[in-house]
C-alpha cells in the first residue's frame, strides 16, 4: 500500500529540484546546441530512463550495498569522467572541422548517450538514497512507495530536461546553417562537457580524500 497523501509535497520539491541549474540541465543544454532539438528529445529521454533506473534500485534495496561497498560510486565517477572527457573530445573535434557535434549520429545514439551519462552519475545514486526516504509517509511497502515516486520525478525531469534541451535546440537551428556557427555550438558542447567532466573529477578528489 502506497502513501499519495505526500504527494504534493513531493511533486512540490521535485519542481524545485529540477528547475534548478545542474549537472542535467547543463548537459541538455550542450545536446541541444550541438544536436539539435530532435537530439534534445531523444538524450532527455535517455535521462529519464536513467531516473527510472535509479529508482527501480532504490526499491530494490541497494542502498544496503552502496553502503557497504562504497568504492562503487568511485568506480561510477571514473566511467563518468571518462565518457564525458570521450564527449569534449568528439565536439572538440567536430569544432575544428566546423561541424555541428554528433552530425549524422544515429537516433539511437543521442538516448543512450543520456542514459549513460545519467547513469554514471554517482549524485544521482546519492541524491535517491537521501531523497525518496523522506516521503514514505505511512507507506506499508517502501518498494512500492519509491517506484511511484520516482516515476514522478522522472516525468517532471522529463519536461524541464525536454524543455531545455529544445530551446537550446531551437538556437542551434538558427545558427548551425553557417559554418563558423556550428564551430562555435560545437566548441561550447565541448566545454561544457569538459567542465562536467571537472566536476566529476573534484568528486571524485573529494571523496577519495574523505576515505
Amino acid at each position: 500500500m502506497i502513501d499519495l497523501a505526500v504527494l504534493p509535497l513531493f511533486l512540490l520539491a521535485s519542481v524545485l529540484i529540477c528547475v534548478a541549474p545542474g549537472t542535467d540541465m547543463a548537459y541538455m543544454l550542450a545536446v541541444g546546441i550541438s544536436g539539435g532539438r530532435g537530439a534534445a528529445l531523444r538524450a532527455s529521454a535517455g535521462v529519464a530512463l536513467g531516473v527510472l533506473v535509479y529508482s527501480v534500485a532504490v526499491a530494490a534495496g541497494t542502498g544496503a550495498l552502496v553502503r557497504q561497498y562504497p568504492w562503487t560510486l568511485n568506480a561510477l565517477r571514473l566511467v563518468g569522467v571518462a565518457y564525458l572527457a570521450w564527449l569534449a573530445v568528439g565536439a572538440f573535434r567536430d569544432a575544428r572541422r566546423g561541424a555541428s557535434f554528433g552530425a549524422g549520429a544515429r537516433e539511437g545514439a543521442w538516448f543512450r548517450q543520456g542514459l549513460v551519462v545519467n547513469l554514471t552519475n554517482p549524485k544521482m545514486a546519492l541524491f535517491f538514497l537521501a531523497f525518496l526516504p523522506q516521503f514514505l509517509g505511512s507507506a506499508t511497502s517502501s518498494a512500492a512507495q519509491f517506484i511511484v515516486l520516482g516515476v514522478c520525478f522522472m516525468v517532471i525531469g522529463y519536461v524541464v530536461d525536454t524543455a531545455v534541451g529544445l530551446l537550446a535546440g531551437t538556437l542551434q537551428r538558427r545558427l548551425a546553417p553557417t559554418s563558423s556557427a556550428a564551430r562555435t555550438l560545437s566548441l561550447m558542447a565541448g566545454i561544457v562537457y569538459l567542465c562536467l567532466a571537472a566536476v566529476v573529477v573534484g568528486e571524485l578528489v573529494t571523496a577519495l580524500g574523505a576515505g
